[in-house]
């Protein structure tokens, strides 16, 4: 389970950016939707999907030199390597379906995506069963088979997006099939989501060295990320799902230039945040015990109770973040969201290095003291946001509240 969660860590370091970086395809098609600019809609998107697969020459050599540095010398090295390799060969998928994606979101299509998403998803899972652990016809492959159940089932996510992107019927009223690339529309596309990923790769540099902290010390230190990584890293799809739908009700929203709705669909936001915090706190603040022995049932670590007390801490703050990332990222602020991923090392990666390397917190006070680096980070985005509003309330003279 450690390596899994490392290798998880390297390659989101690169994985992730591209995957961002294709999501600004959803600012662009909600633009163009809500501006009723529909026959643009086709070429933008296919411009992300050929960065999908021109990305590969930057995330495989990153990538590799990266994990060649992290891994060597590890107790998880031998086990992790295949594993992590078979991640690199097929990171072109995710920003891949990422792109796809913001073709229907980006429309308000979302149920049609999370259809497709859960069945992807479901195929996953029936596949990973078999194949790590394997029967008396498929032998066990491990972390091997984790990596081809993935693949499967988001390629076949990706092909069936891709079918519905192609159909006639879109392509008459989006101009679907406009494949070519295009490099001034290309470099039009991507470069406002260029400054947005490469914040993201110092972002995530910055938490993966933070994960190399605790693993470097073992023992319960390693067991508390792991427990904790894996759980966070699952749930971090509320954080992602709830930006997704900021940026493109907002997006829509300027596109339309309907101004006086930004402030409602900051409300909806927030309480569609406070509900999930809400059904997320229920299990971890009062089943927590029962919770990780269901979860992890092979796993004796003390202080349950405030490992997941700490992690719902950190995951209120993650989540409630999302709400000014959203419209921060529909203003196309990139600029910005670079400036705080360096500054990300300063306030997050100092942070818990002074904690964990200096004054030597327990293992059960990680995720308590992360908590910190969430709160300054939603801190940060909210008075960004809040100047982004004034600045809308001088083009529109809607009224501003606190």
């Amino acid at each position: 389970m450690e390596a899994a969660v490392n290798v998880t860590y390297i390659c989101r370091i690169f994985q992730f950016p591209c995957i961002l970086l294709a999501m600004m395809a959803q600012v662009y098609v909600g633009r163009a939707y809500g501006a009723q600019e529909w026959k643009s809609i086709g070429p933008i998107v296919w411009q992300f999907i050929w960065f999908s697969i021109l990305s590969m020459f930057i995330t495989v050599p990153g990538c590799l030199i990266y994990g060649h540095y992290y891994l060597g010398d590890t107790a998880i090295e031998l086990a992790a390597k295949p594993y992590f390799h078979a991640l690199v060969a097929m990171n072109f998928i995710f920003p891949l379906g990422a792109a796809l994606s913001c073709f229907f979101i980006g429309r308000g299509y979302t149920q049609w995506v999370l259809l497709c998403k859960l069945g992807s998803e479901l195929l996953t899972f029936i596949l990973a069963y078999f194949l790590i652990l394997g029967n008396s016809w498929i032998p066990t492959l491990g972390l091997k088979g984790g990596a081809i159940s993935l693949f499967i089932g988001n390629a076949g996510f990706c092909l069936f997006l891709l079918v519905h992107f192609l159909h006639q019927r879109n392509n008459d009223e989006y101009n679907t099939r406009a494949w070519r690339f295009k490099p001034k529309l290309f470099w039009e596309s991507i470069q406002p989501g260029l400054l947005r990923g490469l914040g993201a790769v110092v972002n995530f540099a910055s938490w993966s060295a933070t994960a190399l902290l605790m693993t470097v010390r073992g023992g319960d230190y390693g067991l508390v990320l792991s427990i904790g990584g894996s759980i966070f890293l699952f749930l971090s799809c509320f954080g992602e799902a709830l930006c997704q739908s900021m940026t493109t009700t907002l997006s829509q929203i300027i596109g339309a230039k309907k101004y006086e709705l930004v402030l409602k669909a900051f409300r909806s936001g927030i309480m569609l945040a406070l509900m999930l915090i809400v059904l997320i706190g229920i299990p971890f603040l009062f089943f927590s015990t029962q919770l990780c022995q269901f979860i992890f049932p092979t796993i004796l670590i003390d202080g349950i109770q405030k490992i997941f007390f700490g992690l719902w801490v950190s995951l209120t703050f993650f989540i409630i973040g999302y709400i000014p990332i959203g419209f921060v990222l529909s203003l196309k602020d990139t600029k910005f969201i670079l400036f705080m991923g360096i500054t990300h090392w300063f306030y997050g990666y100092g942070l818990m290095y002074a904690a964990i390397a200096m004054v030597g917190i327990a293992a059960q006070d990680f995720w308590l003291v992360l908590s910190i680096m969430h709160c300054i980070t939603l801190l940060i985005y909210s008075l960004r946001a809040r100047n982004h509003v004034k600045n809308l309330r001088l083009e529109s003279l809607i009224p501003i509240q606190s």
